[in-house]
């Protein structure tokens, strides 16, 4: 067993050094339905849940950029684990959407492991009480087999049995954040891919939560860091991005190690890697990948210079980065698909590293970050049509 903690090395080295185990283990991970404790211990001693947590409560503070090379890495070697290792690394600029003082107090007192489930999609509903709100709701998706003190899930305000709407004209929403034994999961994760991603469904029933622990998931944060500058979504964007490159990285790995030695069945004197249409195909697959991969860098990047300028972030560069997310996503699974076609029936079985990612991959690309609606809103701004206020959020 190799355990490489972050402070003699940085997060991706630590995280390479631990990558080979985790592909080994990737059935093991799959059949088990959750990411197994001990790897789970060894990524967190080497700062893959606190990558975004800010220096001044001992996180690593890591920029997007290099967090996503952290995150591809893992998901790499597999998906579930890599899945994994976003979701509670991305909990960090959701916590910052509550106050400083809550921060200090409550989230990071003892450190920068403090961890959270949740999901942000507002299943639940919020209606006001004295001091805070009574909070009711079942979310799906609330990912992670850590261990964790927190859970989260978005609200719509009720008053009179009715949603309270904005200015913009959609409902007023909260992010309801209370304590893990405040809740519950139903076991409702079974699932075509991502299965060791623990998946399951987050209830609350009547819980109080006070007004402190509350908080706007489109908001401003209550701290002062260049990822928590970011809006939420475009700070959290990115890392889905990074988990399906890893995905189709390590098909194309799989690719490229089975042609080696597979001997198609009616040409028994060829290896697959000596097949010139297979080159072309395999070349051209990789080339799709790269270009993906420099679009995601590139977007990211021009985000994160502005989070770090404190510069304003526009309008335009907003939903690119997001049109850039939503890219990615279905680039990939293409990438994925052709990989799985490029193995023949060798791909079809159980033991076949391949079918796991064309099923993990598929299950990603459903996450609403994966949504082309965005690429209408992209247009209708280059041509100066009207979009809903709330498309832009």
């Amino acid at each position: 067993m190799t355990t490489v903690a972050a402070d003699t090395t940085t997060v991706l080295e630590a995280v390479r050094v631990l990558s080979p185990e985790i592909a080994e283990r990737a059935d093991e991970i799959e059949k088990a339905k959750v990411v197994p404790t001990d790897l789970l211990e060894r990524l967190a001693d080497a700062g893959a849940f606190r990558m975004f947590v800010p220096r001044q409560y001992g996180g690593e503070e890591m920029s997007l950029p290099e967090a996503m090379a952290v995150i591809e890495e893992v998901s790499r070697a597999d998906a579930s684990t890599g899945w994994t290792v976003m979701i509670g690394a991305d909990f960090a600029p959701v916590f910052a959407r509550l106050s400083k003082e809550v921060l200090d107090d409550e989230i990071y007192p003892d450190g920068p492991n403090t961890m959270a489930r949740g999901a942000f999609a507002p299943k639940g509903v919020a209606v006001a009480a004295e001091g805070g709100y009574i909070v009711n709701g079942q979310w799906p998706l609330a990912s992670g087999s850590y261990e964790h003190q927190w859970v989260m899930g978005n609200c719509i305000v009720l008053d009179n049995g009715q949603p309270r709407m904005t200015e913009m004209g959609v409902p007023e929403m909260k992010l309801a954040v209370v304590p893990t034994a405040q809740a519950q999961f139903l076991d409702t994760w079974d699932s075509v891919g991502l299965r060791a991603t623990n998946s399951n469904d987050l209830v609350l029933k009547d819980v109080f939560v006070p007004e402190h622990h509350t908080g706007e998931f489109f908001g401003a944060s209550g701290v002062d860091s260049p990822m928590f500058r970011l809006p939420t979504r475009l700070a959290l964007g990115p890392t889905h991005v990074a988990v399906v490159l890893g995905i189709a990285e390590g098909a194309l790995d799989d690719v490229r190690k089975l042609a080696k030695t597979k001997r198609p069945a009616f040409n028994p004197s060829m290896r697959l890697a000596e097949d010139t249409v297979f080159q072309f195909r395999l070349g051209l697959l990789d080339t799709r990948l790269a270009a993906v991969r420099a679009l995601a860098e590139k977007e990211t990047q021009l985000m994160w210079d502005a989070a770090v300028a404190g510069e304003l972030i526009t309008t335009m560069a907003a939903v690119r980065q997001r049109a850039m997310v939503a890219r990615a996503h279905t680039e990939c699974v293409e990438i994925v698909n052709e990989a799985f076609g490029l193995a023949g029936s060798n791909a079809m079985y159980s033991s076949s590293s391949l079918q796991r990612r064309f099923r993990d991959i598929r299950t990603a690309a459903q996450h609403v970050a994966a949504s082309p609606e965005i690429y209408q809103i992209v247009g209708a701004l280059l041509v100066d049509e009207d979009v809903p206020p709330s498309a832009l959020i």
